[in-house]
């Protein structure tokens, strides 16, 4: 009902299931009848499911001597009658006489053999052999049967040529004689025979071999035997296999097993001999035609072989082999192949294995030339050898020899752009592999940019649905996972590209990150969010793995320039396709900024700014797409990475000794390290004085041995310390002091390129800033920390700015006041780091030509941003009156905190000028000149403060105003100026 060779006229497999259920229910049992018994033992002979019946040595002995006793009974009951013959057709009754004389026989022929060259006799014991064997062989007396043929084969002397006769020339012929008549009755005597039959072929071409033969004996007889040799070796040997196709199933697969053991021995020998490898070839052809079933046995029997011989170390040898495959391959895909049937792959798995496994470049070449004919001339018969196809191709792919790479990845191409449809189905991942394969090669970038666009061309084309209904498969991708059959076939393949995001040439690599975001971005909109979250944790995450694992142990260095631009160029896209698919994705914002502030959190500065410049574009881009319940995650995400980051270590001993006090304030305090931007309020546009400020700090932060505006010459004094009342912050600060580790620290500046995070801020970036001397070449990875967390903690202050001017309006009451928290936590730190007490203690540390270590530019963006916040909260109008109530208690609490933050700040700044006016100690000009700009801030945002609030808090304000009239600092008065007649003016009748 199947027929092989023709699939529209076999039944169809619904019949066949319908005809196999019913034989299930009602099994179909025979009558005893002879005749249907015999035809019964046929059929399962052919199909190898019926095996010999073997009765116990002490059953056949029990049995045989109760038939002798009734032989000899019948014998005995004819009395007087003798010379009588008597006929039976039953083989039991006949088997214990040829036991009886079987063995005499062999005696009588071995001694014929062995003492007589009479042709007579020799002729006559070669009938007896012929008979021997094939009455053993019907009355299945297997051991007698296999001593008749073990002896004829020993006769023929082939193991011994010079001892050879013309008896032994008779014992050879009739031993190919039998394998003509008597093929079925030969069985596990092949290996023996197929010896004799190489060793006949070796003694008649082996020149060396042919001299031996009948060695001392006379030319004519020599030349009689060497002639008749000759004509052994050819018809009747090769009849020999010609006749394989006659033997039944396992018969046959035992003839395969012996000749390729006779072959493994012959390529052992030096040199190596083909003869019985050639053989394999040709009654591989000769029974080809067999059952699926039947093949499939013998076939993984010659693959060993042919990996075996392919393996051989003289090349001659392995090409044969390989050739052999070759042959095999193309006879067999001369048929089409079955549904359901995967023999085409285990025809060409021999080529896949000796590809991975040989280091010769004319054998890789060999195959891969022999795959490119099979393909070339029966393209249009492939299935399921499209497999082993990709899996050559792929390995040809990692091939050092770029002649290699390019044959095999033109086959490639042309197999995807003109027989596509005969690819995909169950090889169509094999195609994506190969494909990613070929674009993982170091051999030709150009290689890697054509497979990257192969690969974009196959995802269309799945994803278009030109792939035929019912070619593909379900994938087992992950247990527990439903995704799509699109998608499963999509993600191996925006895997591949995620994995070449990381390669180390610029063009593979940006072409990979462009073509997989095009991928998600044209395709995104029909995938199910159970496969998004699988593609952001398998395949968008995983591409900044080596830059979320840099550390204090794993610093981007200057080499891997490669890795910090594919970074922000992949965090960028990251961000753009999160904004883009926000409504799909935004369960996932939790995530993404977990990777981001993750990367906030390390020493790398490089990975701090990449991750940070990220957060800032996310925000800038989607943030008017944030629900509530996002705006939530992310300010708690901001607020963790602030308190997590805040630099304690420099509470050890409020400051570094001084040999290490000029590398480290030169890195920290220089305007904009790292290529940080500076951080703009608000207040900026409306004061230019707050920009002289700002450049007037980092000019005394980034100077050293400089004059003050004042033009006093700075010398170092022992004066008295002076002391601040601390806030709340400031004692748990200074509890923590005796739990910090940090001690000395050595430094070397770093510099960022100026473009690092271009892309992500509108901030101008200064230039790289100046180099260290010779002496602080060497960084500790605490100075690196330190420097880490303190630009950290400049850019979160960066995106809290980001957000209050962008999106405030959209945040609720508790969000701006986690906003306040973030922004004064910043404010707060730097503050306690920078008060007046601390930086005079710093003088006294560091020569009078140096200023001390600070955190002024934290502590100055930190204030623009938390007063840009409170005078927003403070001055806004209620829109929604349901938030009325939520509304008035936030602007209560702002009032608070302002009236509460600026009288701190003007009080302190009061009190320490007062100080001044009783001492005459430098250094106490020196710290109120550093810290001016903060104090100038102050006054100018309390000219910005509603009118109302600053005249109901006057009381508390008004002493340390009029304090700061005397103060030297220019920019301090010029700030008191601008606050009296904007406000006091206005107050007065």
């Amino acid at each position: 009902m199947n027929v092989r060779n023709n699939a529209e006229e076999s039944a169809s497999q619904d019949l066949l299931e319908e005809i196999y259920d019913s034989v299930v229910k009602e099994e179909i049992k025979m009558k005893n009848d002879p005749t249907e018994v015999e035809e019964r033992d046929d059929i399962i002979n052919v199909l190898n499911l019926g095996l010999p019946r073997r009765s116990s040595s002490t059953d056949s002995n029990s049995e045989d001597k109760a038939i002798i006793k009734h032989i000899q009974s019948l014998i005995n009951s004819q009395g007087e009658k003798k010379g009588a013959f008597y006929t039976s057709d039953r083989i039991e009754l006949v088997c214990p006489m040829v036991e009886a004389v079987g063995w005499p026989l062999l005696a009588i022929f071995a001694v014929t053999m062995g003492d007589v060259d009479n042709q007579a006799r020799i002729s006559l014991c070669m009938e007896g052999f012929k008979e021997g064997i094939h009455i053993t062989h019907v009355l299945g007396l297997d051991t007698i049967r296999y001593a008749f043929l073990t002896s004829l084969v020993r006769y023929n002397y082939l193991h011994a040529p010079k001892d050879m006769r013309g008896k032994n020339v008779e014992a050879l012929r009739t031993l190919l004689d039998l394998c003509d008549t008597e093929i079925y009755a030969l069985r596990d005597s092949w290996v023996a025979i197929l010896e004799c039959i190489s060793r006949l072929e070796y003694t008649v071409s082996w020149p060396a071999m042919t001299a031996t033969v009948m060695q001392g004996s006379n030319q004519i007889s020599r030349d009689a035997i060497l002639q008749s040799l000759r004509e052994l070796s050819g018809k009747p040997t090769e009849q020999v296999f010609v006749n394989s196709v006659k033997l039944p199933s396992e018969s046959v697969l035992e003839f395969f097993t012996a000749l390729c053991n006779v072959s493994a021995e012959e390529l052992k020998q030096t040199p190596p001999r083909t003869f019985s490898l050639q053989k394999v070839v040709e009654i591989s052809y000769y029974n080809m035609a067999r059952i699926h079933l039947v093949w499939a046995r013998i076939w993984s029997v010659l693959a060993n072989h042919f990996i075996v011989a392919g393996s051989h170390a003289d090349e001659k040898v392995a090409m044969c082999a390989i050739d052999s495959v070759r042959q095999l391959g193309m006879k067999y895909l001369e048929h089409a192949e079955l549904t359901n049937f995967t023999f085409q792959n285990e025809i060409l798995r021999p080529f896949v294995i000796l590809m991975q496994s040989s280091t010769s470049e004319s054998i890789r070449r060999l195959i891969l030339d022999s795959t490119v004919q099979m393909i070339k001339s029966k393209v249009g018969n492939i299935k399921s050898g499209w497999r082993s196809i990709f899996m050559i191709f792929s390995m040809a792919a990692d091939d050092d020899l770029e002649r290699i790479v390019e044959s095999a990845f033109e086959n490639v191409e042309q197999a995807i752009l003109e027989h596509f449809n005969q690819v995909v189905g169950d090889c169509f991942m094999d195609c994506v592999n190969c494909l990613i394969g070929f674009a993982n090669n170091k051999s030709s970038h150009s290689i890697s940019l054509k497979a990257i666009v192969l690969i974009r061309i196959c995802a269309d084309r799945l994803a278009e649905g030109l792939v035929p209904d019912g070619s593909l498969k379900p994938l087992d991708i992950k247990a527990g996972e439903t995704f799509h059959l699109t998608e499963q076939y999509l993600f191996p393949m925006l895997a591949g590209l995620s994995e070449l995001t990381s390669d180390q040439r610029s063009e593979v690599r940006n072409c990979a990150l462009e073509v997989l975001f095009d991928l998600l971005n044209e395709r995104g909109r029909k995938f199910s969010s159970s496969f998004w979250e699988y593609i952001f944790q398998r395949t968008l995450f995983p591409i900044f793995d080596q830059v979320r694992h840099a550390g204090k142990d794993s610093f981007i260095s200057s080499g891997d320039e490669w890795l910090r631009e594919s970074s922000v160029h992949a965090l960028q896209l990251l961000c753009n396709l999160f904004n883009t698919f926000y409504k799909d994705v935004c369960f996932m914002l939790s995530p993404l900024l977990s990777l981001l502030l993750d990367c906030a959190k390390k020493t790398d500065q490089s990975v701090v700014s990449i991750s940070l410049g990220a957060l800032v574009h996310l925000i800038e881009v989607g943030g008017h797409q944030f629900s509530d319940h996002d705006w939530d995650t992310l300010l708690q995400s901001i607020r963790d990475a602030s308190y997590t980051t805040q630099p304690f270590e420099l509470l050890n001993d409020l400051g570094l000794e001084n040999r290490n006090h000029r590398a480290f304030s030169r890195d920290l305090d220089s305007p904009s390290p790292l290529g940080i931007p500076s951080v703009k309020t608000s207040a900026d546009a409306n004061g230019p004085d707050h920009s002289r400020e700002t450049a007037r700090l980092a000019d005394t932060e980034g100077s050293e041995g400089t004059p003050s505006p004042s033009n006093r010459t700075t010398k170092p004094n022992d004066g008295g310390g002076l002391q601040r009342s601390q806030t709340l912050g400031q004692k748990i600060m200074g509890n923590m002091k005796d739990n910090l580790f940090v001690r000395t620290f050595t430094s070397k500046n770093k510099s960022l390129p100026s473009d690092v995070l271009m892309s992500f801020s509108p901030s101008k970036f200064p230039d790289a800033i100046p180099e260290a001397d010779a002496r602080d070449e060497v960084d500790s990875p605490a100075l690196g920390s330190i420097r880490s967390k303190c630009i950290t903690q400049l850019l979160l202050i960066g995106a809290i700015d980001g957000i209050q001017k962008k999106y405030w309006d959209k945040l609720n009451t508790q969000q701006k006041i986690t906003m306040m928290e973030i922004s004064f936590s910043v404010l707060e730190f730097a503050s306690s780091y920078n008060s007046y007490s601390n930086l005079r203690l710093r003088m006294h540390q560091i020569p009078a030509e140096r200023l001390p270590l600070n955190l002024l530019r934290q502590e100055l963006s930190g204030t623009c941003v938390y007063l840009d916040i409170l005078h927003k909260t403070t001055a806004e109008v209620n829109i929604h009156k349901e938030e009325a109530v939520k509304e008035d208690k936030l602007e209560r609490v702002a009032e608070e905190k302002l009236v509460s933050f600026c009288e701190r700040v003007l009080r302190e700044a009061s009190e320490f000028q007062s100080n001044m006016e009783e001492t005459t100690s430098m250094d106490i000009h020196r710290v109120l000149e550093l810290r001016s700009p903060i104090i100038v801030k102050v006054l100018r945002g309390m000219c910005k403060m509603n009118s109302q609030i600053f005249k109901n808090r006057l009381r508390d304000l008004y002493p340390s105003i009029t304090k700061l009239v005397c103060c030297d600092q220019i920019e301090i008065r010029g700030a008191l100026a601008d606050l009296l007649t904007m406000q006091l003016s206005a107050l007065l009748p």
